[in-house]
């Protein structure tokens, strides 16, 4: 089964209100890795095809940093907001996850997009960036000083993605208190 047919069914359960959860194996993995690939590298980037992977990413049960990669390189080229969230979102599990899983260093380049993210002109944008940097528990300490220089003024009533926003950093300030003792 290719990837278009596996994002069809994962659809399908999904609107049927059941959990897809989608076994990743080796060949499925060169699958998505190709394909990714070709949609980024592409003289118009395919957001189309960026967009089944990272829902068939979302929904899987094991994980793989085989792909840092690609979500790296969509952070460089993507501008599309709901592809920055989608890839925010997939990449907890597949750039954050399997590394506090497996114990491996998490990428420079990706703390450094995470820190250009932070700078989004998109409250929902930086309120996703915030929640994927709140995954990392510990490796979050690397980013305190750019979390901080973020937090939402007296508006971020006014919005509800600052509001979260600035709910997300209260959490990690006490969070990071306590791992600092």
């Amino acid at each position: 089964m290719n990837y278009q047919e596996l994002y069809n069914q994962i659809i399908e359960k999904l609107k049927k209100h059941e959990r897809p959860l989608i076994k990743l194996t080796p060949e499925l993995v060169a699958e998505l890795k190709s394909e990714w690939h070709k949609a980024l590298m592409s003289a118009k980037t395919d957001d189309t095809v960026i967009k089944k992977i990272l829902c068939i990413l979302d929904n899987t049960q094991n994980m793989t940093s085989e792909l840092n990669e690609e979500f790296i390189a969509t952070f460089e080229k993507i501008k599309d907001q709901d592809l920055l969230i989608y890839t925010l979102a997939a990449s907890q599990k597949h750039v954050i996850g399997e590394s506090l899983r497996s114990g491996t260093m998490i990428s420079a380049v990706y703390f450094e997009k995470l820190k250009e993210l932070l700078k989004n002109n998109n409250p929902e944008v930086v309120e996703w960036t915030l929640r994927t940097i709140e995954t990392m528990g510990p490796l979050s300490l690397r980013l305190v000083k750019d979390v901080r220089a973020i937090k939402p003024g007296i508006f971020k009533f006014l919005n509800q993605h600052q509001k979260s926003s600035s709910q997300i950093i209260e959490l990690m300030e006490k969070q990071w208190e306590k791992m600092r003792l």
